[in-house]
């Protein structure tokens, strides 16, 4: 239940939590200079939370299941509870901030190992579908024996090609 819930709201919180940011730095008192940068934190910050939501749905096992791995609910944990703290400006926000940026970071790199992980998976049961599994010993024919209802006539035919330089 927890992980189909943050697999429903992957691409929300890419527009969510920028816009927090935004809204907290506004009503908790944020200077003109410190909203321009909270603006431009928010900017790359959708843009890093809609790569990782992109990666994670890229996977078709979450589309398959609707549901992220644990891994993804924890890194989306994280990110989620420092933006929030970072939005409320509160004396904590430093540390939030440099918490939402290492959890961004190995938020994607998460991602895009999971992705990864799960197409050299999907690769590999994709070859073992096609192996010819070994014959058991004495099922193949012998040279003068052919299976009922199959002539063997002794007909063949030769196609020569020659290749004419003139």
């Amino acid at each position: 239940m927890i992980r189909r819930a943050f697999y429903s709201v992957l691409f929300p919180a890419a527009v969510l939590l920028p816009a927090w940011l935004l809204v907290g730095s506004a009503v908790f008192g944020g200077g003109a200079w410190e909203t321009l940068g909270v603006l431009l934190a928010g900017i790359v910050l959708f843009v890093a939370l809609a790569a990782i939501a992109g990666i994670v749905y890229a996977r078709p096992g979450v589309r398959a299941s609707k549901l992220v791995s644990w891994i993804d609910v924890a890194v989306l944990t994280v990110i989620s509870a420092s933006a929030i703290t970072l939005g409320l400006n509160t004396a904590a926000s430093t540390a939030a901030s440099v918490v939402l940026i290492v959890a961004v970071i190995g938020g994607f790199w998460a991602a895009v190992w999971q992705f990864f992980v799960e197409a050299r998976k999907r690769v590999q049961d994709a070859f073992a579908s096609f192996e010819v599994p070994p014959a058991a010993p004495g099922t193949g024919f012998r040279p003068n024996q052919v299976p009922a209802g199959i002539r063997n006539d002794g007909e063949y035919i030769v196609i020569e090609t020659s290749r004419d330089t003139h």
